[in-house]
Formats: C-alpha cells, structure tokens, sequence
C-alpha cells in the first residue's frame, strides 16, 4: 500500500477515534441541570392594632398567634408564595386550645391564606399566600376570623420588613391629587 494512503488512514482512524469518544463521553456522562434556586427567606412582621393610616402602635393580640417573623418563598430572585405560621403557645388565649379552629381565616391584602402543616393536636399551622399578598418593605392590611364561641372579625395592620435582592411588580401610580388654593373673587 501506498504510505500516503496509509498515513491518511491512520489519521481518519484516530481522529474517529476521538471524535467517538469525546462523543460517547459527553453521551454518557450526566447531563448537569441546574434546578432552579428556591429558597425561603425569613421576613419581619410586626402586627398593630386597625387605626387610620396605620397611625397607630399598639401590639395587636393577633401577634401572640402569628409572632414577629413570617417566611417568603424566594425562586429566581422572585418571590412565590407568604407564609405565616399560627401557633397558640405564646398566647394565654391559644395555649393548649384547637387553636386550628379558633383562627378560621386570615386575608392579607384582601388575600386569603390556605391552611397547611396542621399540627396533630391542631395548635399550630400556617397559612400560606400567594406572592401578590407580600408587600416588600412595606403596610398591609390584615383581616382575621376567629371564633371564640362566636365568629368575630377583626382588623389590623403588619408592617413587613425588607428582603433585599427580590424583584418586585412594579407598583402602580396613582394620580396626583391637587391641592390649589382656590381664591373667592370678591362680587361687587
């Protein structure tokens, strides 16, 4: 045979040779994925008593139930879900009770919460919201239903503390309420 041809041959045989597994090892090595980063972050959360304007500072009773910290589902840098957890055990009023039937709904933001991780003995849980009742850094307007031998609603206000590194929905604008001063024109 001819050198040349043998040359080339050898080549082509090695560099198939190669190029097979190079493919066979990108074929058979695992795939690595990455899974999209989903966290929990832990928020302050402060409860007050319903005043005008949130004016008002005076702890709210609801706070023994819900305490001072709730937790935001992080994905992506987006926030998924609010969860408060309910426990009775810092309250005199929930200690050792069903507290599960005694706070029957919670709205945040005129949000509703689903109840989930009910406790065995009922006297903790937590309520679960989608990422529209969470207000970075800011007020929001809660409702909660309890029933103390009677259903009873009460207002009341949480300031949330700050996560930073989230993105958030652009808050809308409002119109801008002007306030000239109207001047009387003397009538002759």
């Amino acid at each position: 045979m001819n050198k040349n041809f043998i040359k080339v041959l050898v080549t082509t045989t090695a560099a198939i040779s190669l190029m097979g597994m190079t493919a066979d090892s990108s074929i058979n090595q695992p795939q690595i994925v990455k899974a999209a980063q989903a966290s929990q972050k832990s928020v302050s959360m402060l409860v007050y008593k319903y005043s005008a304007n949130h004016t008002s500072r005076q702890k709210s009773m609801a706070r023994g139930f819900v305490g001072t910290k709730a937790h935001v589902g992080v994905k992506n840098g987006k926030i998924t879900k609010l969860i408060v957890h309910v426990d009775g055990k810092n309250s005199p009023l929930g200690k050792g009770k069903n507290v599960e039937s005694i706070i029957r709904n919670l709205k945040i933001n005129g949000i509703s919460g689903k109840k989930a991780n009910i406790t065995k003995n009922h006297s903790s849980f937590d309520f679960v919201f989608p990422a529209k009742a969470f207000q970075n850094d800011s007020w929001s307007k809660m409702k909660v239903t309890i029933n103390f031998g009677g259903k009873m609603t009460e207002d009341a206000w949480i300031k949330f503390g700050k996560i930073g590194g989230i993105k958030t929905a652009a808050t809308p604008k409002t119109k801008a309420v002007s306030h000239k001063k109207v001047s009387k024109k003397a009538s002759h």
